[in-house]
């Protein structure tokens, strides 16, 4: 955001807080300093380690080979393993894209904010838990005697009990179901953010609600949809646990096999050429999103300013629908469908739908929408919250082994994880790495906020992407990264440096949150107290802070939730000496499976519940 500035006595430049322009550089060089020197240069570190030599026995020396390079792209293994990467990502994000935006438009229309603020916290909470409990949930619903199981047996769908994991549409729906809340909550912010008059002037010149939605809902949210489309991609794309505890051995996606280089081969230099083959597909993708979309990779959030055309000009709407990627789209499928004699049997069947449609007048049509979107609403939220019921239901089992319907009910398996002390140890280091790993990600995400939002910077661009990095980077190449970086300055294997990699892989959700909180102080507030004789430093203790604390807090509690929930960076920096709860709960399901899983899975649930609603509460709505 540029800077208004006005001159103090002595004739130096101040920001909005007023602030010296000469201290800018002294603020942003706390946030530059962990973004560059303990991010980019692990990355750096990475694209160098990817060309050393590898010695046979978990060995590797410096120097520069094309070995690694020449092995991954060479291989049929390997690019047939890259490309089912990338094919179960993008029918990820294909799936979560058709599920989410009738959820997403029904959330934004919403007339009751408490049933909405709700549904959006469920939706949430759900998001911040753990991958590991999550697939592990996928597991009891598809295993043979499973849920899925079970009712295709009594419906006489099956002739008998089946496994559907692990398995190509097992791992599908697992993903889908994982990355849905962020294709949801994408969408939302999208729809919300659109003009509630142009939906108005829809309706006074005689649009109906379906119409109105055509004409205007859906080409004013395209953004949204591509950005969506954009962040459940990449997310899926640096997916590991789904693939490992989902999938069988035909679905070792690119990150299951880096991982399973660095800890099980200890080739480290061909791990380092398979993450580099992985960033380079991010950056691929990201380069066409950004250059055939027009939506730039700091706003995957949909949130970005929409460009609209003149309603009341029908040319210039003719215009607007004859152009852009969807428009080529829609007549390359038209093309199609006319070489393969298919066009009159559309054209039949779309007759027949507009008739029946007119058929009914417009209240029963509405109404009968209206019932339609609750049905599909219930059905998603019972996708979304019966999984993690599952779980609840499970850790009161007083079976020894996990088991669905439980037998009885028993508390033993709390007992044992309140008193066990690999699993209080696990616990207390996951509390202790999130909290420290927040109050970095904090600081560093806070102060590039205040920076870019108090001060002009020529390279202000760079900088605010650099915040947003991170987070678009898979966790299995961060986790990789930090380790050659750690291992080389002899940090790896501690809770220091798990507290480092999460407290920078983090920094971009208080970056974002306190980045929209400076956007919306009113400056007055500020100068007002600077014209009373407030220092700048006071200034900012006693207005700034305050007017910004429901985001700041929000921020860090985000950061805390994702790095109390977070397997694969913690995994592979911890070498076997470190244990968290998600750890500990990946490793059971490796060779076990006791309850105890499951209790320590509700305890983990239960307590991103209360941070959630803390979040709300505190920031007054922040859904809204």
């Amino acid at each position: 955001m540029a800077t208004e500035t006005s001159a103090t006595d002595d004739g130096s430049e101040a920001g909005r807080a007023g602030l010296r322009a000469n201290a800018k550089w002294y603020v942003l060089s706390y946030p530059l300093s962990w973004l560059v020197a303990i991010f980019l240069v692990p990355l750096a570190m990475l694209v160098v380690f990817s060309f050393w030599v590898n010695i046979p026995g978990g060995q590797y020396e410096m120097g520069f080979t094309l070995e690694n390079y020449t092995r991954f792209l060479t291989s049929s293994l390997y690019l047939g393993q890259l490309w089912l990467t990338v094919e179960i990502s993008l029918v990820t994000a294909v799936i979560s894209l058709l599920l989410g935006y009738p959820m997403a438009y029904y959330l934004a229309q919403m007339r009751r904010p408490w049933l909405r603020s709700a549904l959006l916290i469920t939706i949430i909470s759900s998001l911040w838990v753990t991958y590991v409990i999550r697939a592990y949930a996928w597991q009891v619903i598809l295993a043979s005697n499973g849920i899925l199981s079970s009712i295709g047996v009594a419906t006489g769908v099956l002739s008998q009990h089946q496994s559907f994991y692990p398995g190509y549409w097992g791992l599908i729906v697992g993903m889908v179901y994982v990355f849905l809340p962020f294709m949801i909550l994408t969408l939302y912010s999208s729809i919300r953010n659109i003009d509630g008059e142009l939906l108005e002037a829809s309706k006074n010149l005689g649009a109906g609600p379906a119409t109105t939605f055509r004409r205007v809902t859906l080409p004013l949210s395209k953004h949204g949809i591509t950005s969506g489309t954009a962040l459940v991609f990449i997310l899926a794309l640096g997916s590991y646990v789904l693939p490992r505890l989902l999938g069988s051995s035909a679905q070792r996606t690119l990150p299951v096999l880096i991982e399973q280089q660095i800890m099980s081969e200890s080739n480290y230099p061909f791990g380092a050429a398979m993450s580099i083959g992985l960033i380079a597909v991010v950056l691929a993708f990201l380069w066409v999103f950004v250059r055939f979309t027009g939506v730039t990779t700091a706003s995957l959030g949909g949130t970005e300013e929409i460009e609209t055309v003149d309603s009341g000009s029908d040319d210039a709407t003719a215009a607007a629908n004859a152009t852009g990627i969807g428009a080529r789209a829609r007549r390359g499928v038209a093309a199609a469908a006319e070489r393969t004699g298919l066009a009159g049997a559309a054209g039949a069947i779309s007759s027949a739908v507009n008739s029946l449609v007119t058929s009914v007048d417009s209240t029963t049509r509405e109404s009968i929408t209206w019932v339609s979107f609750r049905l599909y609403v219930a059905a998603v939220m019972v996708y979304i919250a019966a999984p993690l019921g599952i779980i609840v239901a499970v850790s009161f089992t007083p079976e020894q082994f996990l088991t669905f319907p439980p037998g009885g009910f028993s508390l033993q398996w709390y007992g044992e994880f309140f008193t066990d002390s690999s699993w209080l140890i696990a616990l207390i280091n996951s509390l202790t790495i999130a909290s420290a790993a927040a109050l970095l990600s904090t600081s560093i995400g806070g102060t590039l906020a205040f920076a870019l939002d108090r001060f002009d910077y020529r390279l202000g661009a760079i900088f605010g992407t650099l915040g947003v990095l991170p987070i678009l980077v898979p966790p299995v190449i961060i986790g990789v990264a930090f380790l050659v970086f750690f291992l080389e300055i002899g940090f790896a294997g501690s809770q220091l440096s798990i507290i480092v990699a999460h407290g920078i892989f983090y920094a971009p959700f208080p970056f974002i949150l306190i980045s929209q909180g400076l956007g919306e102080i009113d400056r007055t507030y500020e100068e007002a107290a600077m014209n009373l004789g407030a220092s700048p430093v006071r200034t900012i203790r006693t207005i700034t802070y305050p007017l910004l604390r429901a985001n700041v807090i929000s921020g860090a509690l985000f950061a805390f939730i994702l790095s109390l929930n977070e397997y694969i960076i913690a995994w592979l920096l911890s070498l076997f000496l470190v244990d968290t709860i998600p750890i500990q709960i990946f490793n059971q399901l490796r060779y076990s499976y006791p309850p105890t899983i499951a209790a320590a899975s509700v305890v983990f649930i239960a307590l991103t519940v209360v941070v959630m609603t803390a979040i709300e509460r505190m920031s007054g709505g922040i859904w809204e």
